[in-house]
């Protein structure tokens, strides 16, 4: 038994020991530095999409502004071509709110609508 009881009481020199940590703090770097630069390409592909969805906004604004461009210019010319032909049409006017139309659907209508949609369910 006293064989068995000296050969586990061998014990790891200064050196192995140094060794062994500086080994474990070189991965710890690695480990620490590469997820540090994943997490910066991560930060910068949602700075790119979020970029990406600006651009896109601002040109569905651009194509809209565009679009009511040419609706002005369109409605100038046809006006002016009224005017010129003397005709007794006229040319549409843009307005904000809908004349003719109550602004409240007397209380009878309404109750007629919702008994037609119980109806149809």
């Amino acid at each position: 038994m006293a064989k068995n009881h000296k050969r586990y009481q061998r014990q790891l020199d200064v050196g192995s020991i140094i060794s062994l940590f500086l080994l474990a703090l070189v991965a710890a770097i690695v480990a620490c530095g590469f997820v540090g630069i994943k997490n910066a390409h991560v930060e910068r592909g949602d700075v790119r999409r979020t970029l990406e969805k600006k651009i896109k906004l601002m040109e569905k604004e651009v194509d809209s502004i565009d679009l009511r461009i040419s609706a002005l210019c369109d409605r100038r010319v046809l006006a002016s071509s009224l005017r010129q032909h003397e005709s007794k049409l006229i040319p549409i006017m843009r307005s904000e709110e809908l004349h003719g139309l109550p602004a409240a659907l007397p209380q009878s209508l309404a109750l007629a609508k919702g008994q037609e949609s119980k109806k149809h369910h």
